[in-house]
């Protein structure tokens, strides 16, 4: 199984916010089932550097680059682009409209086969 956590899962996991979500990842991490998005790369990444720039080095972007360092990027690959119409498409002819990025993430997990790891339940399950 491939589990592929959302930014929010990933950013609580580096806070060590859940010891369910800790736990749980790293034996995901252990049986190199856990993937990380290009898409949540680039928004941890995002975060760390803001971090940087207003307050200096964190805890936070640390265990971003040690992340990094630990779990390749998921490429967006070849099936995303059919997906993400799919997706995008059918949400707006439901007038159920997700945010941008949660739309490439559903869209991701599903061209990976993947289990999506999210607290956003009410805007993933329109999914």
């Amino acid at each position: 199984m491939i589990y592929l956590p959302d930014t929010d899962a990933f950013s609580a996991f580096l806070a060590g916010k859940s010891e369910k979500l800790v736990v749980r990842m790293k034996e995901a991490f252990a049986r190199a089932e856990l993937r990380l998005s290009a898409m949540v790369a680039a928004e941890l990444e995002f975060g760390a550097e803001k971090a940087r720039l207003t307050i200096g080095e964190t805890k936070f972007s640390r265990r971003v680059h040690e992340l990094r360092k630990q779990l390749p990027i998921e490429p967006l690959g070849d099936s995303f682009p059919s997906r993400y119409a799919e997706v995008r498409s059918q949400l707006e002819l439901k007038g159920s409209k997700i945010g941008d990025r949660d739309t490439i993430m559903a869209a991701h997990a599903l061209a990976l086969r993947a289990v999506l790891v999210t607290a956003n339940v009410d805007e993933f399950s329109r999914v």
